[in-house]
């Protein structure tokens, strides 16, 4: 901000920043004294908006007092005492030297990229596999001293290498790349068009397209001229000497053990210590604080994902990049510490493996002094701040940028390590009732081009509301349209009335909030009973309460108002009784009342804080829910552990007999030394040992069905469809058999069940009634659904054999237990079925009488 006569007032600590200020004094200084190498253009534009001009520029560079090219887009306009009277001129410049330097870098890439092209004689080439068609660039043709126009054939350009060593090479190379895919990079002779013999260094590699090869394609470069690398790259060596050598920065390398190998002459001159004292007997620990050491570490680990624990950067540092820049503070030899900013990366051998660290370090004692001695006087300067309560604020509309002073953060009670609030920012701190109001006095400054004073509320970051006044003015352009509005924000809560604070106060409260005077009606609401009754502030005021609170629940009247409090300070509604609210939309929803009196000289006033309960009812309902599913788990649990009882017992009864008939054998085949015998013996092992893999198979098959199941297991299945697989799978022994098969579902035709174990079911009890028939009569199955109190049951019922189940019951179901002299009876069905069947939370059960049949009752609850 300068005066008429280019004399600084003001300027923003990021423009002080930015131009590299610190510590200078501004205030007072010219323009030009503090800039002197500013254009003689530049100084009539500035006149030129002293006169009421505004000048805008996109991009400009110049050189800066330390001989450094920077870029600005700027905007200058004057600022005014009054009206028509100008006091001096803004300059709001933003520095874009990074946004141009990039351009012009891609520039200089592209243009050194087809110098280099040029320089380097790098060219192209590609085979089209299709028709063995080669392709050349420029320089390519070039390289070989060919016509522009010329266009080889694949053996045409094989044939221009030299022929004992290089052709053969090329050859099996190409060849290799179009058979298996394997790209080369190699150099070899050739020789041109014109005879002359060059080096060349060719690379190749497939294309493919789709997975398919389709294009072999590489690069040509002529090498011949090698010396000149040489040359280039000795020059270069040369240079990172001398920037090693420099005075003025601190550059050491250790090696990957941590010892220090190279100690230029600026860490001499910095540290106090000799190169011959560091190199190859001191590390940088020597002489970096420890906490620092563990910090970067810490970082650094964090950095390439690594545990931070027991961290060393030395060894756990393998082919990850690193570059760090950070403070450190360095401890010289006489035991002083200097503050530096460095930059540490890591070195790499040609396999990309970490071989150590390089340090370039740049003493900033004197910047820290600069930034110290600014410190103190924005301390200053923010205290008288602080004491007038006021704060200055600049606000860009179209760009949404902001600025404004310290003091700002103070009043909003903001931790002042925040540096800028963005409008966003500065809004959430704002009033909810009072948001609004000032987006609507923008939009009114903006249309209208004129500021005028207002005051709304805040609520602080520590939650206090607070009253800020604001008084500002719109900054225009030359052509009068709007560029910034700038002003000041003013705390003036201590002036404001108390029936202000309590009203703030009232609209922070969680609950609806309803203050209502003896008789029963309405005298304050806040925006949480707008909310909740959907009635607005207006709407409820003077009206009684009994408009959103039922009359019988609030019988408030002058002669009770005393005797409904009972003596206590508090009374309670809604707790154990259900209370409801009644919204504008006659709507009923279930709340709790606190309620309290308020003794104001006008006389007894009550003060309802009206709570929604109906999130909690909810979870009420939820609970009770829940408590039925946990009874409901509790039983299921307790059915699956006696499953799993019942399975234990099954294993232990079913594998001990065989084991102990093992044991047995294998006692006799200890002690006996007949080999008839021992011969027989391998028989009954073989016997015992398939009856034991049947049980164990069965077993596990029985484990799997009492293990859970998902749900692309289940699916809707009709009874119908799985009898019909049923009976084509037993087609033959039903034919032989001459069984007779029926079956009603008319009861309930479909079943949502395990696919699996419902064909499993039927095939099983349908191939037991086929297997166990009584060969004086026909078979005669019947099949039917049923539906029971909501249950769906299916009955298996025949006229076979038949159980005797006063012997048999209690083993009716269990593994290898069969009932009957039947040569394939192995008792594994029944056992099967009935896992199966509990597995899914039904049962099964049985009646049965000899020589009359059997009916099996399947409940699948």
């Amino acid at each position: 901000m300068l005066d008429k006569n280019m004399h600084c007032i003001a300027a923003s600590q990021r423009w002080i920043k930015e131009y590299k200020l610190q510590g200078v004094e501004i205030v007072g200084r010219s323009y030009y004294d503090l800039f002197p190498k500013i254009s003689e253009s530049s100084k009539e534009i500035h006149q030129q908006c002293l006169t009421e001009a505004i000048n805008t520029t996109d991009e400009a560079g110049f050189m800066d007092k330390n001989g450094v090219v920077k870029w600005l887009h700027w905007e200058i306009f004057p600022w005014f005492i009054s009206e028509g009277e100008i006091g001096g001129l803004f300059i709001n410049t933003i520095d874009i030297t990074p946004h141009k330097e990039n351009e012009l870098k891609k520039e200089r890439t592209e243009d050194i990229f087809a110098q280099t092209k040029e320089v380097a004689r790098l060219g192209t080439w590609e085979i089209d596999l299709t028709d063995n068609k080669v392709y050349w660039s420029k320089i390519t043709r070039e390289i070989h001293e060919v016509a522009e126009d010329y266009s080889p054939n694949l053996e045409e350009a094989v044939n221009f290498f030299e022929e004992k060593y290089s052709r053969p090479k090329i050859k099996s190379l190409i060849q290799d790349v179009i058979e298996n895919g394997k790209p080369f990079d190699l150099n070899f002779e050739l020789i041109t068009a014109k005879g002359n013999r060059r080096w060349v260094r060719v690379i190749g590699k497939p294309e493919i397209v789709d997975g398919n090869l389709k294009n072999v394609v590489g690069l040509v470069q002529d090498i011949s001229d090698v010396t000149f690398s040489k040359l280039e790259l000795n020059k270069a060596h040369a240079q990172l000497r001398s920037i090693f050598n420099s005075n003025h920065n601190v550059i050491f390398s250790t090696s990957e053990s941590g010892f220090i190998d190279h100690f230029n002459k600026g860490a001499e001159k910095l540290l106090g210590y000799s190169a011959e004292e560091m190199i190859g007997k001191k590390t940088p620990a020597d002489f970096l604080p420890l906490e620092e050491v563990k910090k970067f570490k810490y970082d650094v680990a964090t950095l390439i994902g690594k545990s931070p624990v027991n961290f060393n950067h030395y060894s756990d540092i393998t082919y990850e990049d690193l570059s760090d820049t950070r403070e450190w503070n360095y401890i010289r030899k006489d035991g002083t510490s200097v503050p530096v900013q460095a930059t540490v990366s890591n070195l790499r051998n040609e396999e990309g493996i970490n071989i150590g660290f390089t340090v370039v370090a740049t003493d900033i004692s004197r910047l820290k002094e600069i930034e110290r001695r600014l410190v103190i006087k924005n301390e200053r300067l923010n205290y008288a701040e602080q004491l007038t309560k006021i704060s200055h604020w600049r606000y860009r509309p179209y760009t949404n940028e902001t600025f404004h002073s310290k003091n700002l953060l103070r009043i909003l009670e903001i931790d002042n390590s925040t540096t800028m609030l963005t409008f966003e920012d500065f809004l959430s701190y704002i009033h909810p009732d009072d948001r609004e109001v000032i987006i609507m006095h923008n939009k009114e400054s903006l249309k209208s081009k004129v500021f005028q004073s207002y005051t709304h509320r805040i609520i602080s970051a520590k939650g206090n509301i607070k009253i800020i006044n604001n008084i500002g003015e719109v900054i225009l352009d030359k052509k009068g349209e709007v560029v910034e509005l700038i002003g000041t924000a003013q705390d003036v809560t201590e002036l404001k009335m108390a029936e202000k604070k309590f009203k703030g106060l009232l609209e922070s409260a969680p609950d609806a909030m309803v203050i209502i005077n003896s008789s029963g009606y309405i005298q304050l609401t806040n925006k949480q009973t707008e909310h909740l009754f959907q009635f607005t502030s207006e709407e409820l005021l003077n009206q009684p309460v009994s408009k959103i609170i039922p009359q019988e629940v609030l019988p408030i009247s002058k002669k009770n108002i005393s005797s409904f409090f009972n003596g206590s300070k508090v009374k309670q509604l809604g707790i154990t009784e259900p209370l409801f609210g009644i919204r504008k939309t006659g709507q009923k929803i279930p709340v709790q009342i606190n309620m309290a009196p308020l003794q104001t000289e006008e006389g007894t006033l009550v003060s309802l804080a009206v709570r929604d309960i109906t999130k909690q009812k909810a979870a009420q309902r939820k609970i009770l829910k829940a408590k039925e599913n946990l009874e409901i788990l509790a039983k299921t649990l307790t059915d699956k552990n006696q499953q799993l009882a019942d399975f234990t017992h099954i294993t232990s009864h079913n594998l001990r007999a065989p084991v102990s008939n093992l044991n047995s054998l294998l006692d006799i085949y200890k002690t006996t030394d007949s080999k008839t015998l021992r011969e027989s013996l391998f028989d009954k092992f073989e016997t015992v040992i398939n009856h034991l893999t049947s049980t164990l198979n069965t077993l596990v098959e029985t484990l799997k069905i009492k293990s859970e199941h998902n749900e692309d297991d289940i699916a809707e299945i009709k009874f119908k469809q799985v009898l019909h697989r049923t009976e084509e799978i037993l087609a033959g022994e039903i034919l032989k058999s001459g069984a007779r098969i029926t079956a009603d579902f008319s009861e309930c035709q479909t079943i949502r069940y395990h696919t699996i174990y419902i064909k499993s079911i039927f095939l099983n009890l349908i191939s037991n009634a086929i297997k166990y028939r009584s060969e004086e009569r026909i078979l005669e199955l019947e099949i039917k659904s049923m539906m029971v109190d909501g249950k769906i049951m299916l009955q298996f019922k025949d006229n076979g054999l038949g159980i005797d189940l006063e012997k048999h019951g209690n083993k009716l179901f269990g593994l290898n237990k069969v009932f009957h002299r039947h040569p394939e009876a192995k008792g594994v069905g029944l056992f099967l079925t009935k896992s199966q069947v509990e597995a899914m939370g039904g049962t099964i059960t049985a009646s049965s009488q000899v020589n009359v049949g059997t009916t099996f009752i399947i409940n699948f609850n």
